[in-house]
């Protein structure tokens, strides 16, 4: 597949794992959001490690792409601290668009390897 493909993937993934998310904040549609949110992970790990291997950066994974997964891991997470009221879901869904804006910062800065000029 060409790297366009994966880059169209990733973004219906992070748009899927962000429905997730907003719909976590209603309790009558949290199952649903479930289910968006798990899909979402899906798709962005799959497409994140195609895109990495596309550009053979596999071997040697670069630092922004470890924080990458460490975001990703964390957002996977954070459906856990609403479900079990450890944090309001309103402060869950804050959490996730925060991480997912830095996560989005990293991969568009450090793509070719030297920060954007924004």
């Amino acid at each position: 597949m060409s790297i366009l493909i994966y880059n169209i993937l990733h973004l219906v993934g992070a748009i899927s794992l962000f429905i997730g998310f907003l719909l976590l904040l209603s309790a009558k549609s949290a199952k649903k959001g479930m289910m968006f949110h798990g899909i979402g992970l899906v798709i962005l790990l799959i497409s994140g490690f195609g895109q990495l291997a596309k550009l053979g950066m596999t071997a040697h994974m670069p630092p922004w792409a470890i924080v990458k997964i460490v975001a990703w891991l964390v957002l996977g997470f954070l459906p856990v601290l609403a479900k079990r009221h450890v944090l309001p879901r309103s402060a869950v869904v804050t959490m996730a668009f925060a991480i997912g804006g830095f996560a989005a910062y990293l991969g568009l800065s450090f793509y070719f390897g030297r920060p954007m000029p924004f």
